[in-house]
């Protein structure tokens, strides 16, 4: 059970491209390489190298479109392909305005509430969607009731996220029956929904099975979170732009992955106890 994602560092004002296989049991890099392009050959000698085609693979990656036909061609029969729920998230968060209504934060949650458990959050905006409607007929009243109505909702949902955090717990993620529960429920409502909800909700729907397929192996991972963590704390965002040669680049990710092996231990003794070890110093 392996993850794939990629990074896009730079050397100076070249791009750059990141490759990276993370082992998802034990969370150890199995591969971590720069290459000037990210082309679909580039990828195939990557996995080549550094995976045995010949023995069966689960692997998770986000929704690039050229995958399937390059792990296909790779492992054939051998694949067990599964699509990173928490990148779906983001798509499903993109598909929605910034300053959405309640109607469209509460769509928005119910269709995040396909593969995780938001049922807190839901219950909430319900609660302020039959709010909204003593006031929908005034406009002022409105306006100042929605501004009101997000403050709290937001405040709601920052404290639903430190619980979480204070348990030191993931999101929960919900049973394949209650998902697909949840899924059809959607479905039957899909004609009155925006443009780009059901393009997200067909999408899901032809990617049923590699959105699933943790479900049916024990231990399998349904997200990239652990290769994600990887990449923040390896090469962040904000440093990406610092490093001026491929060689800044690669001292750094052999830095982070030699720390993360706890290979840089401070030494036993400090320098001044070394230092009085010589005979010179002894007296």
């Amino acid at each position: 059970m392996v993850h794939y994602d990629e990074q896009h560092p730079k050397e100076g004002r070249c791009q750059k491209y990141r490759l990276t296989l993370l082992d998802a049991k034990s969370q150890r890099t199995i591969a971590d390489e720069l290459f000037k392009d990210k082309s679909p050959e580039t990828i195939k000698k990557f996995l080549q190298k550094n995976l045995d085609a010949s023995e069966p693979v689960f692997i998770v990656t986000d929704f690039d479109k050229r995958y399937p036909d390059i792990l296909k061609e790779i492992f054939r029969d051998k694949l067990v392909h599964q699509y990173c729920l928490m990148h779906l998230n983001k798509l499903i968060v993109n598909d929605f305005p910034k300053n959405t209504t309640i109607g469209q934060e509460l769509l928005k949650y119910r269709l995040l509430n396909i593969f995780y458990n938001r049922e807190n959050e839901i219950k909430f905006l319900e609660e302020l969607q039959s709010e909204e409607l003593n006031v929908i007929n005034n406009k002022e009243k409105h306006q100042e009731w929605s501004k009101k109505a997000k403050k709290e909702f937001n405040q709601y949902r920052h404290k639903l996220k430190l619980e979480i955090r204070r348990k030191k717990k993931n999101l929960p993620l919900n049973s394949l029956e209650k998902a697909k529960y949840n899924f059809d429920r959607l479905m039957e409502n899909i004609r009155t929904y925006d443009e780009k909800v059901q393009k997200r909700l067909w999408m899901i729907n032809k990617h049923w099975l590699n959105l699933t397929l943790f479900h049916y192996l024990p231990g399998a991972p349904a997200t990239n979170n652990p290769i994600e963590s990887y990449y923040s704390k390896s090469l962040k965002t904000d440093n990406k732009k610092q490093f001026r040669t491929e060689k800044g680049i690669e001292n750094q990710i052999k830095l982070t992955q030699m720390r993360r092996l706890n290979l840089l231990k401070k030494p036993q003794k400090s320098f001044m106890e070394l230092f009085r070890l010589f005979s010179p110093f002894k007296l």
